[in-house]
């Protein structure tokens, strides 16, 4: 199997998704634009494919074809419904292959794609199918790190001066636990090493914004006081 299938999977993508906005985002600007959405499909296809050089598995290169066809498209209805779009995706997906990649992929190959897409959101078992693990944990590994540092600043008031004292509280109480909630669902090796490496990135980043939050503790513990009163 060739990898000319990718090309046309991905122009697919971004011809689907071209000019579409979801209705559900608040919080995020960057993350209510169709482009979002590519870039994200096009990053867990990256994953995938880092994953993959960190793990000892068997797949044929055809397999590894099929994961990297999947990640592509996997989120092909994201921007339609939030609920269900990994049904609705793999519906999608599935006629599409059907009328443009027939003459590249079998049809067991075809219904290998649709339900590794039509899977990807179920990531609440250990997942056995190596592919579709690849696949939920690249998915999972999707802003975390450097990007979530930046996207636990959006919950923050950024108009107050005691802004990075909060961004370094709300990473010690809310970031690095979603880490380990996130660790424990992965189900590669491969994936584990890499979201180990990004909990230790927004460690690093704790202990350098400490460091350079250091001042006199008297007036630090009252200026602190003083801005619940003044941000509640």
């Amino acid at each position: 199997m060739s990898t000319d299938i990718l090309e046309p999977a991905r122009a697919y993508l971004v011809n689907s998704l071209e000019g579409k906005k979801n209705g559900f985002e608040t919080r995020h600007p960057w993350r209510k634009d169709w482009e979002f959405a590519v870039l994200h499909s096009l990053r867990v296809k990256s994953y995938s494919c880092k994953i993959l050089a960190r793990e000892k598995h068997l797949l044929s290169e055809n397999e590894v074809i099929l994961l990297r066809l999947a990640a592509i498209l996997h989120d092909i209805a994201r921007l339609d419904k939030r609920e269900n779009h990994a049904i609705s995706g793999a519906a999608i997906a599935e006629k599409w292959l059907q009328n443009n990649a027939g003459y590249t992929l079998k049809n067991s190959e075809i219904e290998k794609v649709v339900e590794m897409i039509a899977d990807h959101s179920n990531k609440s078992i250990h997942e056995h199918d190596f592919s579709k693990a690849v696949l939920k944990d690249a998915d999972t590994l999707d802003e975390i790190g450097a990007m979530s540092i930046f996207m636990t600043s959006n919950w923050l008031e950024n108009q107050t001066p005691f802004f990075f004292y909060d961004l370094h509280q709300r990473l010690i109480e809310f970031e690095i636990p979603f880490c380990d909630k996130k660790l424990a669902i992965l189900n590669t090796f491969g994936a584990k090493e890499i979201l180990s490496e990004k909990k230790a990135f927004v460690e690093s980043f704790i202990a350098q914004l400490s460091d350079e939050l250091q001042a006199d503790n008297t007036v630090e513990q009252m200026l602190l006081g003083l801005s619940k009163n003044a941000y509640p």
